[in-house]
């Protein structure tokens, strides 16, 4: 006699690990997808004279979301040498307070009455062993000096 296989029945308690590590993946997803938000693009003109909410970091880039909470920027990779932290998104911390002047390439950082500084988009500034050449190219070549240069 021939006797029917139903295969092997597996209980609820089994398929749970599953269901958290999907219902885990999906509210990750949705975090990442609220903080990230809308992002502007820093140009040339932009101005801020702002304290740091929130930041974050993405491929390099450092986005900041600022005290008046419309103002959320991405600034393109930034390092500068003199400091212990060269990356920005390294160095700055909340609270911090940022400026960023009009018709300037130049984030200032203020922190404990000490400012910092930081050429955006130089990821060479002050750093010892490359050739002034090769330093002076890579700035020229930033994008905010040139696809986001909106000042005359």
């Amino acid at each position: 006699m021939i006797e029917k296989y139903d295969g092997k029945k597996y209980a609820l308690k089994e398929y749970l690990p599953v269901i958290f590590l999907f219902i885990f993946l999906i509210g990750f997803a949705i975090y990442t997808v609220v903080k990230k938000g809308e992002f502007e693009d820093v140009f040339l003109s932009t101005t801020f004279d702002e304290s740091v909410v929130d930041i974050f970091e993405e491929k390099g880039n450092t986005y900041l979301l600022l005290t008046n909470k419309d103002n959320r920027y991405r600034i393109e990779n930034s390092r500068n040498y003199a400091y212990e932290s060269a990356f920005l998104y390294d160095f700055i911390k909340e609270n911090d307070r940022v400026i960023k002047n009009e018709c300037s390439d130049t984030l200032f950082i203020e922190r404990s009455s000490k400012k910092y500084h930081f050429l955006i988009g130089s990821t060479l500034y002050n750093r010892e062993g490359k050739s002034k050449e090769l330093i002076q190219k890579s700035l020229i070549e930033r994008e905010i000096m040139n696809d986001r240069n909106d000042c005359d």
